[in-house]
């Protein structure tokens, strides 16, 4: 399940129904072999573990945009770019396409529980990545997100530490979704070229076989029969995710072609959000394989940055594509630290990006 760290100690805490139906006991997991550490009794848990939000911190990440915020200055929604860009080239003029995250400054574990405030914000963020992205190039967005609901059963552990544990049922175990890495809500907007592009950084590229990225023609609008959809609106979006959700446990993976497209929900492991990462690979001219972490569900397989040189490219291209981003703000006469949630901002930039 989730991952937690005591300060010292950081490791995955499942939770073991025990005699009782308030609360159970924690098996502490070595993340890398999965091994058990040791058990930790109900209530003790909470008291000495909290959880690790890898996102805590963002305005200080090297790869930081800006944030958008409400009209008195309280931060809702930052923006940040992944540190492994999309790269297309190698060598010295090496391209990369922006690959940026839009997360609430306050810790959710998903866009399922945030407000109407932080998913207005939200939807200005993507507006402004996707005028961004039309700047470069032409370029088109796609959105994702790979969400997990709350986790009940360490606040049932928090109830039990301060002795407030109410009722008796016997609530099942909230399961993580298996493709989210941290626990912190956050949206994926993917960068798609509006025509082919060749993609010398794939593997069948690196043997001596061309590769062409397919760009924006990989994506289509809808999924297929286990993707739901549900109304974008910020007024009704966590309430519509959460209805939708409901039968995956509350967990699930999202899709979004463009900012006013139609919005798709789906389960985690299950054929639309294969179809999603095959779309993905597509766009990208990369892999999109089975991942036996994922129980053979298709999953994406992008580059790492295990090489020093791709590292090194990397963190010049996230260099790069912060002073793109910061240029085309501050031309558009707004403060990337500020940007305000409003209509008249969303329309100009709508308007500029044409």
């Amino acid at each position: 399940m989730w991952t937690y760290s005591d300060g010292d100690l950081t490791t995955k805490g499942c939770w073991r129904p025990g005699s009782t139906a308030t609360a159970g006991s924690w098996a502490l997991v070595d993340q890398g072999s999965g091994s058990v550490q040791g058990v930790v009794p109900a209530g003790e848990f909470s008291r000495r573990f909290r959880p690790v939000d890898v996102f805590a911190d963002v305005s200080g990440f090297p790869s930081y945009l800006g944030t958008v915020t409400a009209p008195d200055g309280t931060a809702l929604v930052d923006l940040i770019l992944d540190r492994n860009p999309f790269m297309l080239a190698n060598g010295p003029r090496r391209a990369a396409r922006p690959h940026a995250l839009l997360m609430p400054r306050r810790h959710r574990d998903g866009w399922s529980s945030a407000t109407a405030a932080e998913l207005a914000a939200c939807q200005t963020a993507m507006t402004l990545v996707a005028a961004w992205y039309r700047s470069l190039d032409g370029g088109h967005v796609v959105f994702g997100a790979n969400d997990s609901t709350p986790n009940l059963d360490y606040l049932r552990d928090v109830e039990a530490a301060n002795g407030t544990t109410a009722g008796t049922g016997t609530a099942a175990a909230v399961t993580r979704n298996p493709r989210q890495d941290v626990q912190h809500a956050h949206l994926h907007a993917f960068y798609a070229e509006h025509d082919g592009t060749e993609n010398h950084e794939s593997s069948p590229a690196l043997h001596g076989h061309p590769v062409i990225a397919e760009g924006h023609r990989a994506f289509r609008a809808a999924l297929g029969s286990d993707a739901v959809p549900v109304e974008p609106d910020s007024t009704s979006l966590a309430a519509g995710l959460r209805a939708a959700a409901q039968p995956w446990g509350g967990n699930y993976c999202s899709y979004q072609l463009g900012v006013d497209g139609p919005s798709w929900v789906m389960p985690a492991l299950g054929p639309s959000q294969d179809e999603f990462n095959r779309r993905l690979a597509r766009a990208d001219g990369l892999q999109a394989e089975p991942d036996p972490r994922l129980g053979g569900a298709i999953n994406l397989m992008r580059p790492t940055l295990a090489d020093p040189k791709r590292l090194h490219a990397a963190q010049r291209a996230t260099a790069d594509h912060r002073a793109s981003f910061e240029t085309f703000v501050t031309r558009r006469g707004l403060d990337p630290l500020h940007l305000p949630e409003s209509h008249w901002s969303r329309h100009s930039l709508e308007t500029d990006a044409l």
